[in-house]
């Protein structure tokens, strides 16, 4: 049977109008082409501007500011401790002699994880000026550097201090008769590391004196074994290391102020800040703390070696505390602050007592 034209075109649109219908009635049941692209699309929007409240299946945000309680829970959760500190800053932290890290930093971080619940620290190494930035988006869960607080250090809160120390005084040891008091600095050359905090020391307290800046790896102690400067001011942690390696020079006096590094946080992390000032409660009165100091902090000085007198006295022998001295000396051991008193610029910290040590007693 012959088809005539019209019959043709007829059957034609029936034919296209039966497969609109089809697709039509079944259209959301059809595959389409370009999902995935367009869910790919919508992750990385979501990711960079952080607005959308939505994601397609499968997609994840990243927020670069933790929630009050994240930083605790994911440590917890990982049973690791990642710790930003500066590399190569002995005695806080460095690689030892058995290329394993090492320092007063890594040690007092390893306790703290320990009673975060930590299996281990990982230290991520960065510049002292970079670390906070580091701590803000969430690549690290602490900073150890020896910073002292900062309110003008934005995205980070303290913990109570982890170290006690002070600035200290240092000078040729063949000057020693003519420095021994910060008065005698007035209108000399002082050299001090590259630290606002030390020139704005020198600047109140020694009237007319010239400062000296020096940054890198060294030069400042230099300085002063050369004749180029007639003291140096220098925080007293790095000075109980450097000084080993200039044996010219010489720790006149200790404790020129008070300060104290603390472990960063990152900000709003509360429960955080208060389980690391826990640990650190924990740690200041173990017996631990106390060989720490001694391993990573000790030094001495020829110029408290010496007898002083007109005054009563003792010299330390080897088992010595102060609290052993106060009741030795003054009958009660609970006196050893008043010892400690008398001597805080003979010694830097009271842990830190030695063999040979003149202390000045009440």
């Amino acid at each position: 049977m012959r088809l005539t034209p019209f019959a043709k075109v007829f059957i034609t649109i029936v034919i296209l109008g039966i497969i609109g219908y089809i697709g039509w009635h079944y259209r959301d049941k059809l595959p389409k082409r370009g999902k995935k692209q367009d869910a790919a699309t919508a992750t990385t929007a979501t990711s960079t501007s952080g607005t959308a409240t939505s994601t397609a299946p499968g997609a994840t945000t990243t927020s670069t500011q933790p929630s009050p309680t994240g930083v605790l829970a994911k440590i917890r959760e990982s049973k690791v401790l990642r710790v930003g500190m500066e590399p190569d800053a002995p005695p806080l932290h460095y690689i030892n002699d058995n290329q394993q890290e090492d320092g007063f930093d890594f040690q007092m971080a390893a306790r703290i994880g320990k009673h975060l619940g930590t299996e281990r620290v990982r230290v991520v190494e960065a510049d002292y000026g970079e670390l906070p930035a580091l701590l803000r988006k969430g690549d690290i869960d602490l900073i150890m550097a020896g910073y002292v607080p900062d309110p003008a250090i934005q995205g980070v809160d303290w913990s109570n201090g982890y170290l006690d120390f002070g600035l200290c005084m240092i000078v040729q040891e063949g000057m020693l008769s003519s420095y021994r008091d910060v008065s005698d600095l007035a209108g000399k050359v002082v050299a001090i590391y590259d630290d606002p905090a030390a020139e704005k020391w020198v600047q109140a307290n020694i009237p007319n004196a010239t400062v000296r800046k020096f940054s890198g790896d060294s030069g400042w102690f230099e300085a002063v074994e050369n004749g180029q400067a007639d003291a140096l001011i220098y925080d007293y942690p790095f000075a109980a290391v450097e000084i080993k390696e200039h044996p010219r020079t010489v720790i006149a006096k200790y404790n020129l102020n008070k300060s104290k590094y603390a472990v960063g946080v990152p900000a709003g992390n509360y429960d955080l800040v208060y389980e690391v000032n826990k640990a650190l409660d924990q740690i200041r009165e173990s017996d631990q703390y106390a060989t720490l100091m001694k391993t990573y902090l000790a030094s001495k000085s020829e110029a408290f070696m010496k007898p002083v007198t007109g005054r009563k006295t003792h010299r330390v022998v080897a088992g010595d505390t102060l609290g052993k001295i106060a009741r030795q000396e003054l009958g009660n051991s609970e006196r050893w602050e008043d010892i400690w008193k008398l001597n805080t610029e003979r010694v830097a910290d009271p842990n830190l007592i030695y063999p040979g040590l003149v202390l000045i007693l009440p």
